[in-house]
């Protein structure tokens, strides 16, 4: 398990070398609306691992209070790779 707290799991990545044909799944469910980049460390003694940067769709101006909107299918992705949503803080 990484320091992340993401555990093993299979990536399956392939396509057709089109716009919009190019296919990533993570155990079997396709993420690849939610991926922007993905990039495999393979190396001869070191486990493959895969950087996965996804989608966050909005970030609103007011710096005193920035509010991020993550997509659900972004959401429930990051919620699979070990990450805890915060809690909605009374505004």
């Amino acid at each position: 398990m990484s320091k992340y707290g993401v555990g093993p799991g299979r990536l399956r990545i392939g396509g057709t070398g089109l716009p919009g044909g190019t296919q990533v799944e993570l155990d079997g469910e396709d993420i690849a609306a939610s991926v922007t980049h993905l990039s495999l460390h393979i190396g001869v003694d070191n486990k493959p691992t895969a950087v996965i940067d996804v989608v966050l769709h909005e970030l609103d101006a007011d710096l005193e209070n920035p509010r991020i909107t993550v997509p659900q299918k972004t959401h429930d992705l990051l919620v699979r790779l070990g990450w805890t949503p915060p809690t909605e803080e009374a505004q």
